[in-house]
């Protein structure tokens, strides 16, 4: 368990709690360590709530699958981070979204009903469990503003403004994903996006390197999002 406790510990849910109490709160429960490789489900839409994990090593994807076909991503998590916390109190038999393994990952995998008994004799972790769903509503509350947006240059504008960027003065973003990934945050083509980042590339607008984004004219920018 030693090897492991250090990245779990960085995890929000055990966030200001101390090793020894993380300890006795996995002893607690009959977690076990699952090894994925690139692009293998971790858990898929059809699978009943059992578990909700922890990232130890690698990267993984959330997707929404729809019966036209279309698969949009919804979040990329990196290691030490959460995932399926929003599902184990739902009413719902199934996991609504799909994850994947985005590279070679190895999860930790806490089964529900031992979560649901840790939160209840944990106030501290009970805290950290209820400021994650509250950062999953904020989320919500983007994504919903995100797709009100009709134009796919202010979908940009305030992707990288409001959803990415952790610093509201910053004018160097590095996007955390891919940009085929970013256009099905956006729920545009990627053709589309790749267009309208040349276009604002060329008036001077944004620096695009890669993942690096450089706004150039934040003002202009800032005026996407009033279109």
């Amino acid at each position: 368990m030693e090897c492991f406790i250090p990245v779990v510990a960085s995890c929000p849910l055990f966030k200001d709690i101390d090793t020894a109490n993380i300890q006795n709160i996995l002893q607690g429960t009959a977690y076990k360590i699952g090894s994925y490789k690139k692009n293998q489900y971790i858990f898929r839409m059809d699978q009943p709530i059992a578990y909700i994990g922890i990232i130890l090593r690698g990267s993984i994807e959330v997707q929404k699958n729809f019966q036209s076909g279309k698969v949009v991503s919804l979040i990329c998590k990196e290691k030490g981070d959460l995932f399926a916390e929003g599902a184990i109190f739902s009413k719902m038999s199934a996991y609504p979204c799909q994850v994947i393994a985005r590279t070679n990952t190895d999860v930790m995998l806490l089964p529900k009903q031992d979560v649901i008994t840790a939160l209840s004799k944990n106030k501290a972790l009970l805290a950290n469990f209820l400021t994650l769903m509250s950062e999953k509503l904020v989320m919500l509350n983007q994504k919903i503003e995100l797709l009100s947006y009709c134009s796919i240059q202010s979908k940009i504008a305030y992707s990288l403004l409001h959803c990415i960027s952790t610093d509201w003065t910053s004018n160097v973003i590095e996007l955390p994903y891919t940009q085929k990934a970013w256009a099905e945050h956006l729920n545009v083509s990627r053709p589309s996006l790749c267009r309208e980042l040349r276009n604002l590339s060329r008036e001077k607008i944004l620096q695009i390197d890669k993942r690096v984004i450089t706004i150039l004219q934040r003002d202009a920018f800032e005026l996407l999002l009033s279109e």
